[in-house]
Protein backbone atom coordinates (compact mmCIF):
# COMPACT_ATOMS: atom_id res chain seq x y z
CA UNK A 1 0.00 0.00 0.00
CA UNK A 2 1.70 3.40 -1.01
CA UNK A 3 1.61 6.32 1.80
CA UNK A 4 1.17 9.28 0.10
CA UNK A 5 2.44 10.88 3.60
CA UNK A 6 5.61 12.31 4.34
CA UNK A 7 7.47 11.00 7.13
CA UNK A 8 10.54 12.15 9.00
CA UNK A 9 13.76 10.34 10.42
CA UNK A 10 16.02 11.88 12.33
CA UNK A 11 19.66 11.04 11.88
CA UNK A 12 23.09 13.24 12.39
CA UNK A 13 22.75 14.97 9.59
CA UNK A 14 19.29 16.52 10.19
CA UNK A 15 15.89 15.49 10.03
CA UNK A 16 15.05 12.95 6.57
CA UNK A 17 12.03 13.07 4.81
CA UNK A 18 11.00 9.79 3.12
CA UNK A 19 8.14 8.30 1.54
CA UNK A 20 7.31 4.55 1.95
CA UNK A 21 5.10 1.96 0.06
CA UNK A 22 4.52 -1.66 1.28
CA UNK A 23 4.12 -3.56 4.52
CA UNK A 24 7.76 -3.15 6.31
CA UNK A 25 7.82 -7.02 7.13
CA UNK A 26 8.80 -7.63 3.49
CA UNK A 27 12.08 -7.06 1.90
CA UNK A 28 13.43 -3.49 1.90
CA UNK A 29 14.19 -1.47 -0.99
CA UNK A 30 15.89 1.90 -1.10
CA UNK A 31 14.96 4.69 -3.90
CA UNK A 32 17.40 7.31 -4.26
CA UNK A 33 16.45 10.02 -6.37
CA UNK A 34 18.92 13.15 -8.05
CA UNK A 35 19.04 16.46 -8.85
CA UNK A 36 16.38 18.57 -8.63
CA UNK A 37 13.58 16.13 -7.66
CA UNK A 38 12.56 14.29 -4.46
CA UNK A 39 11.65 11.18 -3.30
CA UNK A 40 8.09 12.22 -4.78
CA UNK A 41 10.02 11.43 -8.28
CA UNK A 42 8.91 7.35 -7.26
CA UNK A 43 5.49 7.39 -5.98
CA UNK A 44 4.34 6.12 -9.16
CA UNK A 45 7.01 3.04 -9.19
CA UNK A 46 6.74 2.40 -5.33
CA UNK A 47 3.03 1.54 -6.20
CA UNK A 48 4.24 -1.25 -8.58
CA UNK A 49 7.03 -3.05 -6.35
CA UNK A 50 5.15 -2.42 -3.09
CA UNK A 51 2.88 -5.52 -2.84
CA UNK A 52 6.52 -7.46 -2.74
CA UNK A 53 8.79 -4.65 -1.25
CA UNK A 54 8.74 -2.70 1.21
CA UNK A 55 10.21 0.37 -0.82
CA UNK A 56 11.44 3.96 1.02
CA UNK A 57 12.23 6.90 -0.86
CA UNK A 58 13.97 9.31 0.93
CA UNK A 59 14.88 12.69 -0.11
CA UNK A 60 18.42 13.43 -0.01
CA UNK A 61 19.58 16.61 1.99
CA UNK A 62 19.09 19.67 0.33
CA UNK A 63 16.00 18.78 -1.79
CA UNK A 64 12.45 17.77 -1.60
CA UNK A 65 11.31 18.37 2.28
CA UNK A 66 14.78 16.99 4.35
CA UNK A 67 15.17 19.44 7.00
CA UNK A 68 19.13 20.16 7.84
CA UNK A 69 20.99 22.70 8.20
CA UNK A 70 22.43 24.44 4.69
CA UNK A 71 25.60 24.09 6.36
CA UNK A 72 25.82 20.60 6.78
CA UNK A 73 28.19 18.78 3.69
CA UNK A 74 25.93 17.76 1.17
CA UNK A 75 28.25 15.91 -1.29
CA UNK A 76 27.72 12.74 -2.55
CA UNK A 77 29.58 11.15 0.21
CA UNK A 78 28.16 12.69 2.65
CA UNK A 79 24.65 11.34 1.31
CA UNK A 80 26.03 8.20 0.92
CA UNK A 81 26.49 7.76 4.54
CA UNK A 82 23.40 9.70 5.60
CA UNK A 83 21.72 6.95 3.18
CA UNK A 84 23.36 4.04 5.11
CA UNK A 85 22.48 5.75 8.86
CA UNK A 86 18.77 6.44 7.58
CA UNK A 87 18.12 2.80 6.39
CA UNK A 88 20.66 1.36 10.07
CA UNK A 89 17.71 3.43 11.66
CA UNK A 90 14.66 1.83 10.40
CA UNK A 91 16.28 -1.62 11.30
CA UNK A 92 17.72 -2.54 7.88
CA UNK A 93 21.41 -3.58 7.65
CA UNK A 94 20.83 -4.90 4.23
CA UNK A 95 18.67 -3.85 1.46
CA UNK A 96 18.39 -3.65 -2.22
CA UNK A 97 18.87 -0.28 -3.93
CA UNK A 98 17.51 1.64 -7.00
CA UNK A 99 19.34 4.91 -8.12
CA UNK A 100 18.43 7.56 -10.50
CA UNK A 101 20.53 10.77 -11.81
CA UNK A 102 22.85 12.08 -8.81
CA UNK A 103 21.58 9.49 -6.19
CA UNK A 104 23.08 7.34 -8.50
CA UNK A 105 26.34 8.69 -7.10
CA UNK A 106 25.91 8.36 -3.72
CA UNK A 107 24.58 4.84 -4.23
CA UNK A 108 27.39 3.89 -6.21
CA UNK A 109 29.69 4.75 -3.01
CA UNK A 110 27.36 2.93 -0.81
CA UNK A 111 27.83 -0.13 -3.33
CA UNK A 112 31.96 0.44 -3.49
CA UNK A 113 32.42 0.91 0.20
CA UNK A 114 29.81 -1.22 1.95
CA UNK A 115 28.99 -4.02 -0.85
CA UNK A 116 27.87 -6.47 2.07
CA UNK A 117 24.90 -4.09 3.16
CA UNK A 118 23.62 -3.67 -0.89
CA UNK A 119 21.84 -7.30 -1.72
CA UNK A 120 21.23 -6.24 -5.26
CA UNK A 121 21.78 -2.94 -7.64
CA UNK A 122 19.39 -1.34 -9.78
CA UNK A 123 21.43 1.90 -11.58
CA UNK A 124 19.66 3.81 -14.27
CA UNK A 125 19.82 6.67 -16.54
CA UNK A 126 22.63 7.74 -13.53
CA UNK A 127 25.79 9.92 -12.92
CA UNK A 128 29.01 8.19 -12.99
CA UNK A 129 32.36 8.53 -13.77
CA UNK A 130 33.02 11.66 -15.01
CA UNK A 131 29.71 12.92 -16.62
CA UNK A 132 28.76 15.55 -13.94
CA UNK A 133 27.74 17.78 -14.13
CA UNK A 134 25.98 17.92 -17.21
CA UNK A 135 25.67 21.17 -19.30
CA UNK A 136 22.26 22.40 -17.75
CA UNK A 137 23.67 21.75 -14.05
CA UNK A 138 27.00 22.98 -14.87
CA UNK A 139 25.08 26.70 -15.87
CA UNK A 140 23.15 26.28 -12.70
CA UNK A 141 25.95 26.02 -10.57
CA UNK A 142 27.86 29.20 -12.55
CA UNK A 143 24.83 31.25 -11.82
CA UNK A 144 24.52 29.78 -7.94
CA UNK A 145 28.05 31.55 -7.24
CA UNK A 146 26.47 34.94 -7.85
CA UNK A 147 25.35 37.00 -4.78
CA UNK A 148 21.72 36.46 -4.05
CA UNK A 149 20.58 35.03 -7.61
CA UNK A 150 19.41 31.86 -6.53
CA UNK A 151 17.62 33.88 -3.26
CA UNK A 152 15.76 36.18 -5.68
CA UNK A 153 14.80 34.08 -8.12
CA UNK A 154 13.25 31.35 -5.83
CA UNK A 155 10.96 34.36 -3.76
CA UNK A 156 9.71 35.59 -6.82
CA UNK A 157 8.76 32.27 -8.46
CA UNK A 158 11.07 32.94 -11.57
CA UNK A 159 12.47 29.04 -11.79
CA UNK A 160 8.70 28.16 -11.45
CA UNK A 161 7.65 30.06 -14.23
CA UNK A 162 10.50 29.43 -16.85
CA UNK A 163 10.24 25.49 -16.04
CA UNK A 164 6.27 25.65 -16.33
CA UNK A 165 5.21 28.51 -19.25
CA UNK A 166 8.31 28.21 -21.46
CA UNK A 167 10.01 26.24 -23.95
CA UNK A 168 13.10 26.81 -21.77
CA UNK A 169 12.03 23.93 -19.15
CA UNK A 170 14.89 21.88 -18.15
CA UNK A 171 12.40 19.45 -17.09
CA UNK A 172 10.63 19.05 -20.52
CA UNK A 173 13.80 18.38 -22.54
CA UNK A 174 14.40 15.65 -19.85
CA UNK A 175 11.27 13.19 -21.38
CA UNK A 176 10.49 12.25 -24.54
CA UNK A 177 6.79 13.40 -23.82
CA UNK A 178 6.41 16.39 -22.98
CA UNK A 179 3.07 16.15 -21.67
CA UNK A 180 3.97 13.58 -19.23
CA UNK A 181 5.84 16.49 -17.19
CA UNK A 182 3.08 18.34 -15.89
CA UNK A 183 3.25 21.64 -14.42
CA UNK A 184 2.26 19.90 -10.84
CA UNK A 185 4.83 17.98 -10.92
CA UNK A 186 7.80 20.10 -11.80
CA UNK A 187 6.15 22.86 -8.70
CA UNK A 188 6.75 19.92 -5.94
CA UNK A 189 10.36 19.58 -7.34
CA UNK A 190 11.37 23.44 -7.37
CA UNK A 191 9.34 23.14 -3.55
CA UNK A 192 12.78 24.21 -1.83
CA UNK A 193 13.51 27.41 -3.95
CA UNK A 194 10.13 28.19 -3.30
CA UNK A 195 9.20 27.78 0.66
CA UNK A 196 12.04 29.82 2.01
CA UNK A 197 15.78 31.54 2.39
CA UNK A 198 16.43 27.88 4.23
CA UNK A 199 15.29 25.93 1.37
CA UNK A 200 17.27 28.00 -1.67
CA UNK A 201 20.10 27.78 0.79
CA UNK A 202 20.26 24.49 1.14
CA UNK A 203 18.58 23.73 -2.49
CA UNK A 204 21.68 26.15 -3.68
CA UNK A 205 24.60 23.93 -1.17
CA UNK A 206 23.59 20.76 -3.11
CA UNK A 207 23.68 21.98 -6.26
CA UNK A 208 27.77 23.09 -5.82
CA UNK A 209 28.30 19.91 -3.72
CA UNK A 210 28.06 18.12 -7.03
CA UNK A 211 31.80 17.24 -8.36
CA UNK A 212 32.84 14.01 -10.72
CA UNK A 213 35.66 13.31 -8.31
CA UNK A 214 33.23 11.64 -5.72
CA UNK A 215 32.03 9.38 -8.97
CA UNK A 216 35.59 8.48 -9.56
CA UNK A 217 36.22 7.73 -6.51
CA UNK A 218 33.90 4.99 -6.69
CA UNK A 219 35.28 3.15 -9.57
CA UNK A 220 37.54 0.95 -8.07
CA UNK A 221 35.43 -0.47 -6.18
CA UNK A 222 32.47 -0.90 -8.31
CA UNK A 223 34.76 -3.05 -10.63
CA UNK A 224 34.83 -5.57 -7.86
CA UNK A 225 31.06 -5.50 -6.84
CA UNK A 226 29.70 -9.15 -7.92
CA UNK A 227 26.46 -8.44 -6.27
CA UNK A 228 23.71 -8.73 -8.59
CA UNK A 229 22.99 -5.32 -10.40
CA UNK A 230 21.08 -4.25 -13.13
CA UNK A 231 21.38 -1.23 -15.76
CA UNK A 232 18.32 -0.49 -17.10
CA UNK A 233 18.38 3.35 -19.29
CA UNK A 234 16.01 5.41 -20.98
CA UNK A 235 16.89 5.23 -24.93
CA UNK A 236 16.29 8.88 -25.16
CA UNK A 237 17.86 10.27 -22.43
CA UNK A 238 18.80 13.75 -23.33
CA UNK A 239 20.84 14.65 -20.25
CA UNK A 240 22.61 11.29 -19.90
CA UNK A 241 23.26 9.09 -22.49
CA UNK A 242 22.55 5.66 -22.70
CA UNK A 243 26.38 5.06 -23.44
CA UNK A 244 27.21 5.80 -19.99
CA UNK A 245 25.16 2.82 -18.93
CA UNK A 246 26.57 0.34 -21.44
CA UNK A 247 30.14 1.71 -20.14
CA UNK A 248 28.96 0.47 -16.26
CA UNK A 249 27.42 -2.59 -17.48
CA UNK A 250 30.65 -3.50 -18.79
CA UNK A 251 32.86 -2.62 -16.05
CA UNK A 252 30.67 -3.84 -12.68
CA UNK A 253 30.88 -7.21 -12.65
CA UNK A 254 27.70 -8.09 -11.00
CA UNK A 255 25.84 -6.72 -14.24
CA UNK A 256 23.16 -9.57 -15.54
CA UNK A 257 21.42 -7.00 -17.68
CA UNK A 258 21.95 -4.01 -20.12
CA UNK A 259 18.53 -3.00 -20.80
CA UNK A 260 17.51 -0.18 -22.92
CA UNK A 261 13.61 1.27 -22.90
CA UNK A 262 13.39 2.99 -26.56
CA UNK A 263 11.09 6.16 -26.79
CA UNK A 264 11.55 7.36 -22.88
CA UNK A 265 13.44 10.27 -21.59
CA UNK A 266 15.68 10.89 -18.52
CA UNK A 267 13.04 11.39 -16.20
CA UNK A 268 11.33 7.88 -17.21
CA UNK A 269 9.54 7.96 -13.68
CA UNK A 270 7.41 10.61 -14.42
CA UNK A 271 7.05 8.85 -18.39
CA UNK A 272 7.33 4.65 -18.49
CA UNK A 273 6.70 4.10 -14.77
CA UNK A 274 5.09 0.51 -15.83
CA UNK A 275 7.87 -0.50 -18.28
CA UNK A 276 10.30 0.25 -16.27
CA UNK A 277 8.48 -1.30 -13.03
CA UNK A 278 8.34 -4.67 -14.57
CA UNK A 279 12.07 -5.21 -15.20
CA UNK A 280 13.17 -3.66 -11.92
CA UNK A 281 10.17 -5.48 -10.06
CA UNK A 282 11.28 -9.01 -12.11
CA UNK A 283 15.21 -8.54 -11.41
CA UNK A 284 14.37 -7.92 -7.58
CA UNK A 285 12.15 -10.62 -7.30
CA UNK A 286 14.82 -12.99 -8.57
CA UNK A 287 17.30 -11.85 -6.13
CA UNK A 288 15.83 -10.83 -2.32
Amino acid sequence: MLNKEIRFRQTSFGRIAYREAGDPDLPPVLLVHGIPTSGYLWREVMGFLCSDFYCLAPDLMGLGHSQVDPQTPMDMESQAEMLLEFMTGLGHEQFSAVCHDQGGAATQIMAARCPKRVTCLVLSDCVCYDNWPVPVIARYQKLARLPVLIDLAGRFRLFSFLETCTPLSAFRRGVYDSAKMTADAIREYLGPLQRDAQGRARFKAFLLAGHPRYNLQAVPGLKRFERPTLVVWAADDHYISPSWGKRLSEDIPGVERFVLVPFCGHFWQEERPAEFSSHILEFLKKHT
